[in-house]
């Protein structure tokens, strides 16, 4: 379990070592770390599927536990949830996935880098 108040660099390292079929628990928890900001929002976003969230296929729908984690973390970054640091952020996409989203009228804060 990850305690409050941990340093950047831990919950980087929590993030980078987490196996992702051991579910959503401890990105939950970084989350909700005071010292979690909009760079390491994003980038669980990404790791988590994000791109499935903003294609909403509908084979993505019906994954009970990643559905409600994904639109949680979703309207969070859309409701200003974390705040905007120094720290990069590169966005995973191409340029093509990004002109698709755009054209899907997804947020920019999901298709830009930090």
């Amino acid at each position: 379990m990850i305690r409050s108040k941990m340093l950047y660099s831990d919950l980087k390292s929590m993030l980078r070592e987490y196996n992702w079929d051991d579910g959503f628990e401890v990105p939950k928890e970084i989350l909700s770390d005071s010292n979690c900001d909009l760079a390491l929002a994003l980038e669980i976003f990404y790791l988590a599927d994000g791109y499935s969230y903003l294609e909403k296929s509908d084979k993505t729908a019906v994954l009970q536990n990643w559905n409600p984690f994904i639109t949680t973390l979703y309207r969070d970054i859309l409701n200003h949830k974390f705040r905007k640091t120094d720290t990069p952020f590169t966005n995973p996409l191409n340029e093509v996935q990004k002109y698709r989203f755009r054209k899907k009228q997804v947020p920019e804060i999901f298709l830009t880098d930090l």
